[in-house]
């Protein structure tokens, strides 16, 4: 037996020794990993124009009120690159039902990818229009900001509410239907106290913010808090939903 054969036999008893003498270290754990989810198939996808909520219902395959469960994303230089968020279906309109878990995949580093922020406290709640991932297991979908996520948050009285001003503007609502509102939501809330003076004064006038000061013995703090939305049952009707109707038995 040649000298290199030898050594080889060697490790391998060594091996089956430490396998034996420990039978947790030969055991292999397999965990099924979000990443094994393509997103080769979004390099193809283009976000499409939308210049209204009939336009961005009828374009998805999903419209509801979801909120955020979890995130995986992964990061380039402190960039998300590409990944998965999981959100839970609470009001479901086209293409879910209630309590339906979903996730949404994005890749990339355009502006208008959907990428969802962190959970903290509940997560966040959002109106999504989203499509259907293709080529991708069940209940995965794509979207495209901010139609992916436009902001609701919860009255002091428990209703939901689609935050106004918009991202963007995106859509021009009728200012007949927005409200002033006492929001009971911790997303309610933006800290800016590490911003500017003018950064803060500039976000408050876009979205309409009420800006909140508060200081310690040591520190000051700046808060902006949301003060406008529309009823999510004024925003319904917006959505031009078509409904297929119901046969009942007696129509049998």
């Amino acid at each position: 037996m040649q000298e290199s054969e030898i050594k080889f036999m060697k490790i391998f008893y060594t091996i089956a020794f430490i396998m034996l003498a420990n039978p947790a270290s030969s055991q292999i754990k397999f965990s099924q990993k979000h990443s094994e989810i393509s997103t080769k198939s979004l390099e193809k996808l283009s976000a499409p124009v939308l210049n209204s909520f009939p336009e961005a219902t009828q374009w998805a395959d999903l419209v509801a009120i979801a909120q955020v469960d979890d995130i995986e994303y992964e990061q380039v230089r402190d960039l998300n690159a590409n990944g998965y968020a999981f959100l839970n279906i609470l009001v479901p309109y086209k293409g879910s039902t209630r309590g339906e878990p979903i996730a949404v995949i994005a890749k990339g580093f355009d502006d208008n990818v959907c990428y969802y922020p962190d959970r903290e406290n509940e997560g966040e709640r959002f109106l999504v229009f989203l499509k259907k991932a293709p080529g991708e297991m069940k209940n995965v979908y794509y979207g495209f900001k901010p139609f992916c996520q436009l902001q609701i948050l919860l009255s002091d009285l428990g209703q939901y509410i689609l935050r106004t001003p918009l991202e963007n503007n995106v859509i021009s609502i009728d200012k007949s239907i927005i409200e002033d509102h006492q929001y009971n939501d911790p997303h309610a809330m933006v800290d800016a106290t590490l911003w500017t003076g003018t950064k803060r004064e500039e976000y408050s006038d876009k979205y309409q913010c009420k800006i909140i000061e508060s200081e310690d013995s040591i520190n000051k703090y700046f808060h902006l808090r949301y003060t406008q939305g529309v009823p999510i049952y004024k925003v319904r009707p917006l959505l031009k939903l078509k409904y297929k109707p119901r046969i009942t038995s007696k129509q049998i």
